[in-house]
C-alpha cells in the first residue's frame, strides 16, 4: 500500500493542477489586462488562483506582520519556485521574472497576462527596462515583489541583495517591505522546498507533490519609505532584517 501511495497522490494533484491551469486560460482571456491593481477584481481572482494553487500542492501557509498597504515593492529572500504562490495567495502583486519564462508554453502566456514583469539578463539596458517597468506599475498603484538575491538558496542564509532596482521604489516615492520566506522542518529547512544546483524544474514540482503537507511561513517586516533612502541602504536594510528571522529560525 505504501509502495503506490505516492504515485496515487502525485496523480491526483497533477490532474487537480491540469484542471487549475484550464481555468485559468479563461480566467486570464476574461479578467487579467497585465495590471493587478490591489482592489480590483483581478487581484482577488490573483489571490484565489495562488490559494488555489497552494491548496493542490498541500502546502499550509502561515505568516505573521502587517502588510503594506499603499503602492510597494516587496522584498523577499528566496528559496523555491514555490515562494512565487506562496507570496501570491497573501498579496495581489506582479512579480520580476527572467525572460525565458515569457517564452513557455501556457505559462509564459498566463504570466505576461497576470502582469508579470520580465527581466532580458545579460542584455544591454536590461536593468533600466525592468527599473522602468517597477517603477510605472508602483506610480499606477501596483505592487511589485523582487528577489534582490538574484538566485534561490538553502534557506539557512541570505546572499548579498543587489540595489539597482530598488532605484524604482525610490523614484516612485513607494514603500519597501522585506519578507522573510521559511519552509520549517524538523532539519531546519523542507528538502522538498529546496530548489538549487542542478535540480529541474519538474523534478521539484515532484519533490513537493510527493509530500503529504508542506509549510511556508512569510513573515512581513517593517516597511520603510523608499524615498529617505538610497538604494544600498534600502538594500543592506532590507537584507539584515530577513536575515534576523532566518538566523533566529
Amino acid at each position: 500500500m505504501r509502495h503506490h501511495l505516492k504515485p496515487l497522490r502525485i496523480s491526483w494533484r497533477f490532474f487537480l493542477l491540469v484542471v487549475h491551469i484550464l481555468c485559468s486560460l479563461l480566467l486570464a482571456v476574461l479578467f487579467f489586462r497585465n495590471l493587478i491593481r490591489p482592489d480590483s477584481l483581478a487581484a482577488r481572482i490573483a489571490l484565489w488562483w495562488h490559494t488555489r494553487l497552494c491548496k493542490i500542492f498541500a502546502v499550509k501557509k502561515t505568516q505573521q506582520g502587517q502588510i503594506s498597504r499603499q503602492p510597494t515593492l516587496f522584498v523577499a529572500n528566496h528559496i523555491s519556485w514555490f515562494d512565487i504562490p506562496a507570496l501570491g495567495s497573501s498579496i495581489p502583486v506582479h512579480f520580476l521574472a527572467k525572460n525565458e519564462i515569457n517564452s513557455w508554453p501556457i505559462i509564459g502566456w498566463l504570466a505576461s497576462r497576470a502582469g508579470t514583469l520580465f527581466i532580458r539578463r545579460g542584455s544591454q539596458g536590461a536593468a533600466q527596462q525592468s527599473q522602468l517597468e517597477i517603477y510605472n506599475t508602483l506610480k499606477e498603484g501596483g505592487h511589485v515583489i523582487l528577489f534582490p538575491e538574484g538566485t534561490t538558496t538553502d534557506g539557512t542564509s541570505v546572499k548579498r541583495f543587489h540595489s539597482r532596482l530598488f532605484q524604482a521604489a525610490i523614484d516612485a516615492r513607494a514603500q519597501v517591505q522585506p519578507i522573510a520566506l521559511q519552509y520549517p522542518h524538523t532539519d531546519g529547512v523542507h528538502p522538498a522546498a529546496l530548489f538549487i544546483g542542478d535540480t529541474q524544474f519538474l523534478e521539484s514540482t515532484l519533490a513537493i507533490m510527493s509530500e503529504p503537507q508542506m509549510g511556508v511561513h512569510l513573515t512581513f517586516l517593517q516597511a520603510i519609505d523608499a524615498a529617505h533612502f538610497s538604494r544600498d541602504q534600502l538594500a543592506n536594510m532590507s537584507r539584515q532584517q530577513i536575515l534576523q528571522v532566518i538566523e533566529n529560525q
